[in-house]
């Protein structure tokens, strides 16, 4: 599950699950337009998309993208400290949202406990 919050500027997506793979649907594994990402792939082919299938399915827990200045959100800024106050700002806008509409995964990753 991914929660977004986006306004003017950024957008910032919370990938809750973010240490397990991207789920995929069935139906979409085996439709043409996955099958063709995943032969060009796998042949080191260009796939014409903005991110490889790891980068799809692999995602750091927070994403956070200057919409003006990458508007394809390849370049992450969740990391980078001249964006600190702007990823904290949107962060608790996006819990404050969660907290507003009772968001069941307000709590996760952190709040789930692993054995």
């Amino acid at each position: 599950p991914q929660r977004v919050l986006r306004n003017k500027d950024y957008r910032l997506i919370h990938n809750i699950n973010f240490k397990m793979p991207f789920p995929i649907d069935q139906d979409f594994l085996v439709s043409p337009t996955y099958q063709d990402l995943l032969n060009r792939t796998v042949s080191g082919l260009p796939t014409h998309w903005y991110r490889t299938i790891d980068q799809y399915y692999y995602r750091s827990q927070w994403e956070l993208y200057n919409l003006h200045d990458d508007p394809h959100e390849l370049h992450n800024l969740a990391s980078d400290p001249d964006h600190t106050s702007v990823l904290a700002q949107l962060r608790n806008e996006l819990l404050d949202w969660q907290i507003r509409t009772e968001d069941p995964w307000r709590c996760s990753p952190g709040g789930v406990l692993e054995r």
